[in-house]
């Protein structure tokens, strides 16, 4: 049985909420050391261009987005699930609260905080990806401090859940949704010296935090990018072909289509034949010179998708 392979760096913090899922698993995983910024020579020819941490690789099966890469993972017939099937539409929910809310205020609180501090070419590469067009140093220090208070905002909402329903976010069992808030908790502290005044109110959170951070990142064992490219060489895309989508907007299986991110960042199209579609995910065939075939998938929430 193929390892899961996972590529990431030690600091970016969506890794860090898969590495949390791997611990909640209980599970085995390959890890692959990326650059912190462009140029990635050994991860393009797994992923057709797509640049953002972490992707996730079994065999030629590439997985890019976070909440394409929880999903499979929590479809694997595992031992220890991140969540129960039964469970999958509110984990997803509070998956994209904590990518479109809980994330992106934090992020703009870490590089806000960090210009003048961290080296301008990551500070320029991360607000192409996160800031508005046209954005201003002085602008971004002028909002912080309402960017602040929407985030505590959003914790004040975090921490009347724990303590509803707590420990956990689901109840009495550690998921993902948990991963999804203690990531970025995790950001704020490690990445900026106001973290932990900020969170230390929220007590459930804390306690939240205090949990999850127990249970650690599961197994991993060091691979290098050569040998991932190689494993993918080696194999062929094992996923599923064929259209289950309610809506399909005009596409069809075999067609040559386009992914990006959606909005205005520096995000490349990513391009290949339509493999895959369902109201979730959606799958490509992308064959590059130095490994052969691969099938990258997406989620088709928060993607945009165009035929070629």
């Amino acid at each position: 049985m193929l390892l899961l392979t996972l590529h990431h760096y030690p600091q970016s913090p969506i890794a860090e909420k898969i590495r949390m899922v791997f611990g909640m698993m209980e599970q085995e995983w390959q890890s692959v050391q990326i650059p912190r910024i462009p140029p990635k020579p050994l991860l393009m020819p797994l992923t057709g261009g797509y640049r953002r941490t972490p992707v996730l690789q079994i065999g030629a099966d590439i997985y890019c987005d976070s909440q394409s890469i929880a999903r499979r993972l929590c479809n694997l017939q595992a031992g220890h699930r991140a969540y129960q099937p039964a469970e999958k539409g509110l984990e997803h929910i509070f998956g994209v609260f904590g990518e479109t809310v809980l994330f992106n205020l934090t992020v703009r609180v870490i590089l806000t905080s960090s210009m003048g501090v961290a080296p301008e070419e990551f500070i320029q590469d991360r607000a192409s990806l996160y800031f508005e067009p046209g954005w201003t140093v002085d602008e971004m220090k002028n909002t912080l401090s309402s960017t602040l208070l929407q985030l505590q905002s959003t914790f004040d909402l975090i921490n009347d859940h724990l303590l509803a329903h707590g420990p956990y976010m689901n109840g009495q069992r550690p998921s993902y949704a948990d991963a999804v808030i203690q990531h970025c908790v995790w950001f704020l502290c490690e990445r900026w010296d106001g973290g932990e005044n900020l969170v230390k109110p929220f007590e459930a959170i804390c306690r939240n935090r205090e949990l999850i951070t127990a249970i650690g990142h599961g197994s991993p064992t060091k691979l290098s990018a050569e040998q991932a490219l190689q494993i993918a060489k080696d194999h062929i895309p094992h996923s599923p072909k064929g259209i289950f989508s309610n809506y399909l907007g005009g596409l069809t299986q075999g067609q040559m289509i386009s992914i990006r991110q959606h909005g205005t960042t520096s995000d490349p199209d990513v391009t290949g034949i339509l493999r895959y579609l369902d109201n979730s995910t959606i799958a490509i065939d992308y064959e590059h010179p130095d490994i052969g075939l691969v099938a990258i998938h997406f989620p088709v929430l928060g993607y945009q998708i165009s035929s070629l």
